[in-house]
């Protein structure tokens, strides 16, 4: 039987820690949690079973009637009783709440890894409608110029060429508008793919003040929990060398001869299976395999998550600078073609400076704008790179 689980989601989020929350929940991961969590909890409570395994019932039944046929009979019923090895009962919960705990970081950590992706579609949206009101700005522009050349042509002021490359100018503008809104539809649908919603949240992210060690971080605690599985799966292997004893209670009920009465017995046995290489061998080795393996990918993770957070720090350092570089080549360039712009209204300079000019100004705010939301995106990837959420 499959259920359904329906999760009703705003189609706003106020912040970017809802846009993250309205994401997760769409996630398979997050949906089976229950059943996991029931999962977990079965396997708790076999632990606390009495017996390690199911009981088990043999009934049979023996006579004579295919050769002698002299009322020789025997009935029989008899139960085996698997019984817990010494101290098999913890270390078999120990596994269990091993994994519980794998399980519960490895939830957290898809979720960092989750929010990374939401912040990675917020800003890229961010940067494309950043772009789009920009090259609409520009259309706009290039329109009230070509219409101011068009009537200074009419006028007799200014060549027919001028007027070209007004238009052309324009067309280029108008170009870069509809790519532009490509862009920004794309980075859009992907957001609202992610999280289902579908206006952008409000609000940028600030730097977290507070930063867990290294070893805490989300994304190496489901390697620690792996780590200590995988000794509690040794622990099991190395302490528990035999398959589990049985103890067998039966009743029997028996005679000879039709004319004698039916004799009735109780019977014990006890099983105890052998410890033997070729069960224990296989087991020790994969229980040390395993270990190895978790140890080796947490060092490998830790190394990955110091590297990343170095990384992203000195994006950001890179990424203010570049903002005040981008900041005073966007003022020079404004102001040059202020300059220019009057120049061109009086008739003491051409149309392909100006045009130039007002390509220089806009390529200056464009990058000065962009420069401003990578530094803010560079905060948001640090605080990613740190395992801290929105």
């Amino acid at each position: 039987m499959i259920v359904g689980i329906a999760v009703a989601l705003p189609a706003h989020a106020q912040s970017l820690r809802d846009a993250v929350e309205a994401a997760w929940m769409r996630q398979p991961l997050a949906q089976a949690r229950p059943a996991r969590a029931e999962e977990f909890a079965a396997k708790r409570d076999a632990t606390q079973a009495l017996f390690p395994e199911p009981p088990s019932l043999v009934v049979g039944n023996r006579d004579d009637r295919l050769h002698r046929n002299e009322g020789a009979r025997e009935l029989s019923a008899e139960i085996a009783l698997p019984l817990w090895l010494p101290g098999e009962q913890g270390r078999q919960a120990a596994i269990v709440s091993a994994e519980r705990d794998q399980y519960d970081a490895a939830l957290a950590a898809a979720k960092l890894k989750l929010a990374g992706e939401v912040r990675d579609a917020y800003w890229q949206v961010r940067l494309t409608e950043n772009e789009l009101a920009l090259a609409r700005r520009k259309v706009e522009e290039a329109a009230v110029l070509a219409a101011d050349v068009e009537r200074r042509v009419k006028a007799g002021d200014l060549a027919r060429v001028d007027l070209n490359q007004a238009q052309t100018a324009e067309r280029l503008a108008r170009a870069a508008l509809a790519e532009a809104e490509i862009k920004t539809f794309r980075a859009r649908q992907g957001f609202k793919v992610l999280t289902g919603l579908s206006k952008l949240p409000g609000g940028e992210e600030t730097l977290a003040a507070q930063v867990a060690p290294l070893d805490d971080h989300p994304l190496l605690a489901p390697l620690q929990r792996a780590v200590a599985t995988a000794q509690a799966k040794l622990n099991l292997a190395t302490q528990s060398l035999r398959n589990n004893p049985e103890l067998e209670l039966g009743l029997r009920r028996e005679r000879g001869l039709f004319d004698e009465p039916y004799a009735h017995s109780f019977e014990v046995r006890f099983r105890l299976p052998f410890a033997t290489d070729a069960r224990n061998k296989p087991r020790i080795a994969a229980a040390n395999g395993e270990m190895i393996e978790a140890h080796a990918a947490y060092n490998l993770e830790r190394a990955k998550a110091a590297a990343e957070t170095e990384a992203t720090r000195r994006e950001l350092e890179q990424a203010r600078t570049v903002v005040q570089l981008t900041e005073a080549r966007f003022a020079l360039a404004a102001d040059t073609q202020r300059l220019l712009a009057r120049a061109f209204a009086l008739g003491e300079l051409d149309l392909i400076a100006r045009l130039r000019a007002e390509n220089e100004r806009f390529e200056a705010e464009l990058n000065f704008t962009r420069a401003k939301l990578e530094a803010m995106r560079a905060i948001s990837r640090l605080n990613q790179a740190l395992g801290v959420l929105p």
